[in-house]
């Protein structure tokens, strides 16, 4: 089932067979994009978590649904907790739409020496991580730490969070270190890299290089493709 809408907001976990409304947002996109009809079923999200089979009962400005049955909750995945030194807001909100679709349990900005730039709004962050769910069916977004646009985390502090977990940072010269562990923290720098004191501060932290290819990948493209390799 590859249509989704959200509950609003505010509203609480439905039960089986209660009708509601939709706010406006999520029924222009019910109706006029995704053209569903009376009858036609789709999912219902409350970004929480929680799911559940819907069915369109009126169209309308606020379009009224009956939900169905809760679908089960599945089984949360292996941590994979990125630490993403920040790049600018255009390429921090593209880094959460690839780290949203592919499981990050966490994101953390940092404050790095090369980060440019300051974190988007949270209005905005909020509207790319719904967007992420509603494409890949994810039931609730990662949770995001230093998301302040004013109190982005230090390195020092990144680099002590969830010390439980292997950490793993790219390096393009780095040896191929064969399978990745899937409950990881995963070390990205801004554009331009890690600088070489950051490095060794990762390293003395204990994280391991890894490598991406040979060049220098965009932060957005390294999240995907470090947080891809956790899965395989």
């Amino acid at each position: 089932m590859s249509v989704r809408a959200f509950l609003p907001a505010d509203a609480d976990s439905p039960g089986e067979g209660q009708e509601l409304e939709l706010d406006e947002d999520e029924s222009r996109y019910l109706v006029k994009v995704r053209r569903v009809d009376p009858g036609g079923r789709f999912e219902l999200l409350d970004g929480r978590g929680g799911v559940w089979t819907a069915t369109l009962v009126a169209r309308g400005r606020r379009a009224r649904v009956e939900v169905g049955p809760a679908r089960s909750p599945s089984t949360p995945p292996d941590p994979r907790v990125i630490l993403l030194g920040l790049p600018d807001a255009a390429a921090t909100l593209e880094a959460l739409t690839g780290a949203s679709e592919l499981g990050a349990s966490e994101v953390v900005f940092v404050r790095c020496e090369r980060s440019q730039g300051h974190l988007p709004s949270r209005a905005r962050i909020e509207r790319v991580l719904r967007a992420a769910m509603r494409q890949c069916g994810r039931p609730a977004p990662p949770e995001l730490l230093g998301a302040s646009p004013d109190k982005p985390w230090t390195l020092r502090d990144a680099l002590a969070h969830r010390s439980e977990l292997p950490g793993v940072y790219g390096e393009p010269a780095a040896e191929d270190p064969g399978p990745m562990a899937r409950g990881v923290r995963l070390l990205i720098g801004p554009e331009g890299g890690l600088t070489p004191s950051e490095v060794e501060a990762a390293r003395a932290a204990g994280f391991s290089p890894a490598t991406l290819g040979p060049w220098v990948l965009r932060t957005p493209t390294a999240v995907i493709a470090m947080l891809a390799r956790t899965w395989y």
